[in-house]
């Protein structure tokens, strides 16, 4: 469960990079950064607005549940971004809306990389890694999380056939090799092994 939430709340990140800043200053951003006329400026506005309403109230509808079903969640969430998404489409301009993807997915880049740094630093003192191998291992695990996450994200909810299962674990279990590659070009053979062994010993708990 604990895991499930913490997705849930990634894809509320996910849903658009610029709507947990306080409304002026995200406004003062946008503006800024797609060079937003008055008229688009009030409709962003109005249209983030509503995302954050709609999202709160996702959100409010599953509070008081002992076991909320957080798949259910994750999908009215995502609906409400996709909504979120065409209509920003219709505000902004086809070059505006590229350069807002193209700062969205690096504000996630830089987040997942955040939370990679932070899960190699839990682990640094075990495996024993240098600082220049957790620099170079950051954007490889960052990358990994960031695969995994929105896999789960856009298949959450609903019913899954198992043609659907079987594909998921697929990617998933490919996010996993490409991910080890990596790893096994920055680390020891020795680190490598103590690295396996924590994540057997996870595995088990």
């Amino acid at each position: 469960m604990k895991t499930l939430i913490t997705i849930l709340l990634i894809a509320l990140y996910m849903s658009t990079a610029f709507a947990q800043e306080a409304p002026d200053a995200m406004m003062t951003n946008l503006t800024n950064m797609l060079d937003l006329s008055e008229k688009q400026q009030g409709e962003v506005s109005a249209l983030v607005n509503k995302f954050r309403t709609n999202v709160n109230y996702i959100l409010a509808k599953n509070e008081g549940e002992e076991e909320p079903d957080v798949g259910n969640m994750i999908a009215d969430i995502r609906k409400e971004r996709d909504i979120y998404r065409e209509e920003l489409q219709g505000i902004l301009s086809p070059n505006q809306y590229e350069l807002y993807s193209t700062k969205v997915d690096e504000v996630f880049t830089d987040m997942f990389n955040d939370i990679a740094k932070i899960r190699l630093m839990d682990i640094q003192d075990e495996v024993d890694l240098t600082d220049k191998q957790i620099e170079s291992l950051t954007p490889i695990v960052g990358k990994s999380i960031s695969q995994t996450v929105g896999l789960l994200f856009e298949n959450a909810g609903g019913r899954l056939t198992l043609p659907k299962k079987i594909s998921l674990s697929k990617k998933l279990k490919s996010f996993e090799k490409e991910k080890r590659a990596g790893m096994e070009g920055i680390l020891t053979p020795d680190q490598m092994s103590i690295y396996d062994k924590m994540k057997e010993e996870q595995k088990e708990k």
